[in-house]
């Protein structure tokens, strides 16, 4: 196993295409196929299910790349402070990404930033939610992108901007044979009774489930059993295991019901950029919060609104739009 052949298995996840994927890596296709087939045999699995329309990661796939891009952006961070201490001149900032809302959103909301601070090196970190807010607290990462809610942390040292919500869509267990759309909606209270799949805690997304149910007084019935990754919740609900909740980019067809409170306000989560405020003493973290503050809101709406190109990307983006008025905090 080597660095490149990581680098080859993340760029097919990305393009979903192995001839894509060759060209961003400046290979020949051959090169990258038996770059990845090589990995695969060392990993004992496949990675990708491969057929003549598309490429997609297989389940085991689904569960490894995430340390695929641990170790590729740990080396990355080993070699920006190499540069930051023989390049001094050059800032480093640090960002912590949940994985439920990933890296490449937050790369396109940043990239801005960073075509107009040449002097500020980014560094991506995409690791679990309460490791990073650790980190952050320690002075480790500048920044956190993930599912936070500001208001119940109640942390005073902490300044923020609000990127995007989306709703949260029940997927009753046994779904595959009753597909519902979307934008029909279920009360919390008509699910409350259900039996739900929840991951481990790394994205955030079982913290803001376990939050709703004690804001509304309802008692959720965790199955004993947890899946790895919120990317197969939605098999399980479907394989009969339990429900499944899961905000609405996240579900992969048009299964499951919008979940809405006592009010019929649809339930959502909320996505944040957050940093410390005494981290805005340095001069790239404060033209960061700025642009955050001032960018990163419109940016996300549009991305994430419009990305999925369908229906959905179009409801998205009416939750999102009324954000792009909200005055920023000050940093």
């Amino acid at each position: 196993m080597n660095l490149q052949q990581l680098r080859y298995a993340r760029a097919v996840a990305d393009c979903g295409s192995f001839v894509e994927a060759a060209n961003r890596c400046a290979v020949t296709q051959p090169t990258l196929s038996n770059g990845v087939a090589q990995l695969e045999q060392e990993l004992g699995r496949r990675l990708f299910d491969r057929t003549t329309r598309s490429v997609q990661l297989t389940e085991f796939g689904q569960l490894i790349l995430p340390s695929i891009v641990d170790v590729l952006n740990a080396q990355e961070a080993l070699l920006a402070k190499a540069r930051n201490l023989t390049r001094p001149e050059r800032s480093l900032v640090r960002i912590g990404v949940s994985p439920i809302l990933g890296v490449k959103l937050v790369d396109l909301i940043i990239e801005p930033f960073r075509r107009i601070n040449s002097d500020v090196h980014v560094i991506f970190r995409e690791m679990n939610l309460a490791e990073m807010t650790r980190l952050l607290d320690e002075g480790q990462l500048e920044c956190v992108f993930g599912p936070i809610d500001l208001k119940a942390q109640n942390r005073s040292e902490w300044n923020g901007v609000l990127l995007f919500e989306e709703p949260l869509i029940f997927v009753a267990s046994g779904a595959s044979n009753r597909s519902t759309l979307h934008d029909s909606s279920i009360a919390l209270t008509k699910i409350s009774n259900e039996t739900f799949v929840l991951v481990s805690d790394a994205c955030g997304l079982t913290q803001v489930t376990r939050a709703i149910f004690r804001r509304h007084r309802y008692r959720l019935n965790e199955y004993p059993g947890e899946a790895m990754s919120y990317a197969v919740l939605q098999e399980w609900a479907q394989l009969g295991i339990g429900a499944a909740i899961l905000p609405r980019s996240k579900v992969l067809d048009s299964t499951g019901h919008q979940i809405v409170g006592k009010d019929e306000a649809a339930l959502t989560i909320s996505y944040h950029a957050i940093w410390r405020k005494q981290s805005v003493q340095r001069p790239e973290i404060t033209r960061l919060a700025a642009y955050l503050q001032e960018k990163a809101p419109l940016i996300a709406a549009g991305v994430h609104g419009f990305g999925t190109g369908s229906a959905m990307g179009v409801q998205q983006h009416a939750v999102l739009t009324p954000h792009r008025h909200r005055k920023p905090a000050k940093p």
